[in-house]
């Protein structure tokens, strides 16, 4: 499992569980979920999501806004139609 906080868990903050269609990204700690997403794409955990720059001017230009988010220190753009997040206390025991 890949944790994409480098510095751990700070007081307060919750953890988030991120994935997409394929099953889990990596778990990510935040104090809300965009805090969570930009740490993850920070570490790179997200490059699968990102778009290209052909796709982000296309998407732009004919207003499918709701297709992509902009995430992480850079800003850049990321898929988010198959995109997932949820607290990791919302998770399911499996059991053997």
């Amino acid at each position: 499992m890949k944790i994409a906080n480098k510095d751990g868990f700070r007081w307060g903050q919750k953890a988030f569980l991120i994935g997409h269609e394929l099953g889990l990204i990596c778990v990510s700690y935040g104090d809300c979920e965009q805090d969570a997403i930009d740490y993850a794409v920070d570490e790179g955990y997200m490059d699968s999501e990102k778009m290209s720059d052909e796709d982000y001017l296309e998407y732009t230009s004919n207003g499918w806004d709701d297709s992509y988010i902009t995430a992480g220190n850079a800003s850049e753009a990321f898929w988010c139609e198959y995109l997932w997040i949820k607290p990791a206390s919302a998770r399911k025991e499996v059991t053997a």
